[in-house]
């Protein structure tokens, strides 16, 4: 035998190595198909895994394992990184045994092996770059090139193999979405049923507590709801200003409270974050505790039937308010009452109606009239506001003119982590065919300037002056046109909150035929711990699937060039090529060295062990 050694004298080792007959057939393909189906299972499990979770829009994890997921995330990471590491070792371990058995059956067939191809062989079984800097000279001749960029393609993909596991297995917060759909009291039906049914259950004039689905609540717009419609009308000022991020809360809405950014718009919201008395949401993922619990944070949009008004209001030089003394009362009180136009108005008060105020340095007055309605057309109502006094050069005489006013169909939006409803736009609108729904929300407006009324101010002026001077840099006790944008602004926000709460009060009504029903539509996002892939990983995916791809090739190729007898050794191992024959190179280089394997020979350990002492004493030998 001759080695690269050249010189070593070796016959004692083909005494010592023993000869074995070649395995057979039987376990040569036991094994290649054992080979085959880990490759396959290696191929394809990322592929099926990425199109059940693609195709069903994520899977969501258990409430436990999210939990911990949230709670412990670099132990998850730690967990995930070690599968996507054990999986890297498998795909590895495969690889190489595809790139050993093609290797054989080549050599097997193949005389001219060179040490370039050894170590090609090698290259690719270890993905690592087995050539110097002093070797690239020899890299770049021929179709070496091609297959030392091979192995730097090898090595590339196998480096992101690793990534390429932990993006498909790590669990991520995503979001998931589903429609939702529910009813509410349509105060713009035209069916008959529904417009009697509201006609014979309207509001009754006292004001009464009353309880419904748990929800304690008042027959009356005003009273109780002083500080929720004042707030109400703020609000929608607020909402004027850039960047506003006040929310607003109404605690006689819910007995937990409802929160908006922006104005309310006459909506009652229904659904998970509604007013549960009135939550009328089908069957949907809210209505089930565990998934709501597994939920991150979430949001629903849902089509919701409000108000929507115009108003616009001037200084007017008179008003048809007038202002008089209660006979026996002295100068505390002082009663006041409109006069609307005959010719042109309606009045909704009825006859021989005026009010009673204290008298103080600041009092504001009000009074509605309605246009006289033509058919097929929307009546038109006219606010006018007084102030007397101290009141007297900021408000002076007021006349708002609100039309049209209309049902509107909301997108009305709830986002749970800052808990809040937001109005998003409006969809469409439709006349109102039950008119005392709004004559009894003008005259709410009526009243509420009354009771808001003390014995220093009155609390809508006041809340107008305050939120002019303080956020708008308005002047004090100065008429202007500011001041009627935020009037107007007051106005429509106290008015779309007496929307809401008259929707409360029918809502609460007994008996409400399926005509008076509209239905709900909307959508909901949420947030869920689990995993869910989309089209990038597609590319993330692609270095795993081309090891195993050319795994499989390789070994199929294998396969193919296989004989019925075959000797089943590493190439590339030290042992046989200790006993390979490797003659005077015929090529430029030392890489054309041609290697010629002994196939007979068996390469277990204590055989390799005992070559190297018999090659070691005869170094000795022959040096003595």
């Amino acid at each position: 035998m001759n080695s690269v050694a050249g010189s070593f004298h070796c016959t004692p080792v083909h005494r010592i190595l023993t000869y074995v007959s070649a395995e057979s057939i039987t376990e040569r393909r036991f094994y290649d198909i054992l080979l085959l189906g880990g490759i396959f299972i290696m191929l394809v499990w990322p592929w099926i895994f990425f199109g059940v979770v693609f195709a069903l829009g994520g899977i969501q994890a258990g409430n436990h394992f999210a939990s911990v997921v949230t709670k412990s995330p670099h132990t998850v990471n730690f967990f995930v990184t070690l599968i996507g590491n054990v999986i890297t070792l498998i795909v590895d371990i495969l690889f190489s045994f595809s790139i050993l058995r093609f290797a054989q059956e080549w050599i097997s067939d193949n005389k001219g092996i060179t040490i370039f191809h050894v170590s090609l062989i090698s290259a690719l079984r270890r993905h690592k770059w087995p050539w110097g800097i002093q070797d690239f000279k020899h890299l770049f001749v021929r179709s070496r090139w091609l297959l030392a960029t091979l192995v730097g393609a090898c090595i590339v993909c196998f480096t992101f193999v690793p990534s390429s596991v932990t993006s498909l297995i790590s669990p991520v917060t995503f979001k998931r979405t589903t429609s939702l759909s529910g009813t509410e009291i349509d105060f713009s039906s035209n069916s008959s049923d529904c417009i009697n049914w509201l006609t014979n259950d309207q509001i009754p004039d006292e004001c009464d507590w009353r309880t419904y689905g748990g929800l304690n609540y008042t027959t009356c717009l005003g009273e109780n709801q002083i500080v929720d419609v004042l707030e109400a009308g703020r609000g929608n000022i607020l909402s004027s200003l850039p960047n506003n991020n006040q929310s607003l809360s109404f605690s006689q809405l819910s007995n937990s409270g409802l929160h908006f950014l922006g104005p309310i718009g006459g909506i009652l919201p229904i659904g998970p974050n509604g007013v549960p008395a009135f939550d009328t949401l089908n069957s949907s993922v809210f209505s089930v505790p565990s998934q709501r619990a597994a939920m991150m944070s979430y949001n629903y949009t849902l089509e919701h039937q409000g108000l929507s008004s115009n108003i616009t209001c001037i200084y007017d030089s008179e008003t048809p308010i007038k202002i008089g003394q209660v006979d026996g009362a002295g100068l505390y009180v002082y009663q006041y009452n409109g006069t609307c136009d005959p010719d042109s108005m309606e009045d909704i008060f009825g006859p021989n109606q005026s009010f009673v105020s204290p008298n103080s340095n600041n009092t504001l007055s009000s009074w509605t009239c309605k246009s006289k309605q033509n058919d097929g057309e929307q009546p038109s109502y006219y606010i006018y506001i007084h102030g007397s006094k101290g009141y007297g050069p900021a408000v002076g005489n007021i006349t708002c003119t609100v039309s049209p006013i209309q049902a509107a169909i909301f997108n009305v939006t709830y986002q749970s982590v800052p808990n809040i409803f937001v109005l998003e736009g409006r969809i469409s609108t439709s006349p109102i065919t039950f008119p005392a729904f709004l004559e009894r929300i003008m005259k709410a407006f009526c009243v509420l300037v009354l009771e808001v009324q003390n014995w220093e101010s009155n609390l809508v002026a006041e809340s107008v002056i305050t939120l002019g001077v303080k956020s708008f840099n308005l002047p004090l006790d100065v008429a202007s046109d500011q001041y009627l944008q935020l009037y107007q602004a007051m106005i429509q926000g106290i008015l779309e909150y007496e929307a809401t709460y008259s929707r409360l009060i029918y809502s609460a009504f007994q008996g409400r035929p399926p005509s008076c029903n509209r239905t709900v539509n909307g959508v909901a996002s949420f947030e869920v711990v689990g995993w869910s892939v989309d089209i990038r990983h597609v590319g993330f995916l692609m270095p795993m699937t081309l090891v195993n791809l050319a795994a499989l090739i390789v070994l199929i190729i294998a396969i193919v060039m296989s004989k019925t007898v075959a000797k089943r050794f590493d190439p590339t191992d030290i042992r046989p090529l200790l006993v390979a024959y490797i003659p005077k190179a015929h090529g430029p280089d030392d890489w054309e060295h041609i290697v010629t394997y002994d196939d007979t020979v068996r390469y277990d350990f204590i055989s390799f062990y005992i070559m190297l002492i018999t090659i070691h004493n005869d170094y000795h030998d022959t040096d003595s």
